[in-house]
């Protein structure tokens, strides 16, 4: 008996030592993925753009209209302070109706804790706003760029940034973004730093939760200057569908999300008989107007269907468009 005890002891010592050496191991592994260095293109765009050749000719027409003098009847607004303006409106169009950028940097975009658990780990959407503890304070657009296209922090480390969400914004669509952000009030302070804990640390190191888009995007490969035309087409929609990979998978499959047990099952977008294939054009504008799916049923508000009932009639037809070209792939198969 003594001798079996013996050997069950010796095999328990033997058994949290190799787990203590495996979760080191993953500590490891975890860490040094966060803290890979890239190299990533450098890409600059003015903030804001300026107005067109076709804008210009349109306000030159307007001023006229209203009484301008006929020989320069631009010489009294700021081209700048216009162009400006409509950036912010623009960015802000887009930040509300199509990226949700609030939902993980809050509503006055001063950052927060996503989650925060001695278990899993902290996981941060920093302060973006002008003030002090922003992340975001001195940067370039190529800083930007690399925050938001590429998931990058400011000295070209692995960053928590769901970027393959974002990776196919313009050049044109990302500097209207970065002016409506700095035309917001200024936050201080600071949310604080992503630490791993045991959960994720593991998860992390056997790759099995994607929260560094870093490694699955092409840090060299050339941006649009301009979004495509505003058509329902399968072009537009599929640079509006993008930002819904993160969620619903790159293959839009959807499923279970990793990580956090209490999140819902994603829906299947491709046109399978367990995503949307016997869905309607309305059944889809519907879902994204309304929160109803065909049946009348709710849809989760972890589905950012108020954001998206923001967008226009042909942003929404134009993914419904690109969506029933992707290839039919059963549910979950991420």
């Amino acid at each position: 008996m003594k001798k079996f005890l013996k050997v069950v002891g010796w095999s328990l010592v033997a058994i949290v030592a190799l787990a203590i050496v495996g979760y080191g191991l993953a500590s490891w592994v975890s860490s040094n993925r966060y803290g890979r260095q890239w190299t990533a293109h450098d890409v600059s765009f003015p903030i804001p753009f300026p107005l067109t050749d076709t804008e210009i000719a349109a306000l030159r027409d307007e001023r006229l209209a209203a009484g301008a003098p006929a020989d320069d009847p631009l010489a009294g607004p700021d081209l700048g302070a216009i162009a400006l303006e409509r950036a912010i409106a623009r960015g802000e169009r887009t930040v509300r109706s199509r990226l949700g950028c609030a939902g993980c940097h809050g509503a006055n975009f001063g950052g927060q804790a996503l989650i925060d658990d001695p278990m899993v780990g902290r996981w941060i959407a920093p302060n973006i706003t002008t003030g002090q503890g922003s992340v975001t304070i001195g940067y370039t657009a190529a800083n930007w760029d690399r925050a938001v296209r590429h998931g990058l922090r400011r000295d070209g480390r692995t960053s928590s940034m769901p970027s393959v969400d974002f990776l196919n914004l313009s050049d044109r669509e990302l500097s209207d973004i970065v002016a409506y952000i700095r035309s917001k009030p200024a936050v201080d302070g600071d949310p604080g730093k992503v630490e791993f804990g045991p959960v994720f640390n593991v998860v992390l190191a056997l790759g099995k939760l994607k929260l560094m888009a870093a490694f699955d995007i092409d840090h060299m490969a050339p941006h649009a200057v301009e979004p495509p035309q505003a058509a329902a087409t399968e072009e537009f929609g599929a640079h509006l569908v993008q930002a819904c990979r993160g969620c619903h998978a790159r293959n839009l499959s959807g499923g279970k999300l990793a990580g956090d047990p209490a999140m819902p099952v994603v829906a299947n977008l491709t046109p399978h008989e367990t995503g949307l294939k016997a869905w309607t054009e309305a059944d889809f504008m519907r879902a994204l107007r309304d929160g109803r799916r065909p049946d009348g049923s709710a849809i989760s508000e972890f589905m950012p269907w108020k954001a998206y009932a923001n967008m226009s009639d042909t942003e929404i037809r134009a993914m419904w468009v690109y969506l029933r070209t992707v290839p039919p792939v059963e549910k979950g198969n991420r």
